[in-house]
């Protein structure tokens, strides 16, 4: 029970890495050559905007308070146009595709209140079909992979099948003339060989591992 409980939790997890987000940032999806808007939620007068550049790496695009606007590079005002709490990323291009931060001033320090991540949806649309297979394959992996966990036979372990209400015999392999049966009361007292009722056991934790996958592929696919 315990393995059937750490089967499911991993299923859970396996979920949650699929389909979390996080929960400061905001997708946005515009068609490429066309301007794209972005607004942060804070209600502040003077707002900070920043980009990703590289991994941990931001660059101030502009800064917007009361009626006006200035930017941190000459350039950006060709790009980028700040209006109030509003960002416009103009003649969106795939290399526009990438981390967008609102931020506040706070003790001397930027604090971005406020993540965006910008997509195209042609390039979203093209790549669906391979996202989604990549995801299938990693659940069918985790599937035979549960499987093969909960239902793995101990190599000193033999497993003998009998019917209820007939007599069952378990032969020693050893040819000693002094042999001691012992049978387990609990985990922490191990036997050699177990009896286990055919209906049971291992093929209900694998119906129960096969439901729960098939739900979560159902979950993937219809999350799509």
């Amino acid at each position: 029970m315990l393995k059937l409980i750490m089967v499911l939790l991993w299923m859970i997890l396996l979920v949650v890495l699929l389909r979390a987000e996080a929960e400061n940032v905001t997708e946005v999806r515009g068609e490429l050559g066309t301007n794209v808007t972005l607004t942060c939620s804070n209600q502040t007068a003077d707002r900070y905007w920043y980009m990703e550049i590289h991994s941990q790496f931001r660059a101030c695009i502009g800064r917007s308070f009361s009626s006006a606007a200035t930017y941190c590079s000459p350039g950006f005002e060709t790009k980028f146009s700040i209006l109030g709490n509003k960002l416009v990323i103009k003649n969106f291009t795939a290399e526009d595709c990438r981390l967008y931060f609102c931020g506040i001033k706070r003790d001397d320090s930027i604090q971005f209140v406020e993540t965006f991540c910008l997509v195209s949806a042609e390039l979203l649309s093209n790549d669906s079909v391979l996202l989604w297979m990549l995801k299938l394959i990693m659940v069918l992996l985790w599937m035979i992979l549960l499987v093969v966990l909960l239902c793995a036979e101990a190599k000193n372990v033999t497993e003998v099948r009998g019917e209820l209400g007939t007599n069952v015999t378990l032969t020693c392999s050893k040819q000693t003339s002094d042999t001691h049966w012992y049978m387990e009361i609990h985990s922490q007292f191990r036997a050699d060989v177990t009896i286990i009722d055919p209906q049971s056991d291992c093929r209900l934790n694998q119906l129960i591992i096969i439901c729960v996958s098939v739900a979560v592929i159902v979950f993937v696919i219809l999350g799509e």
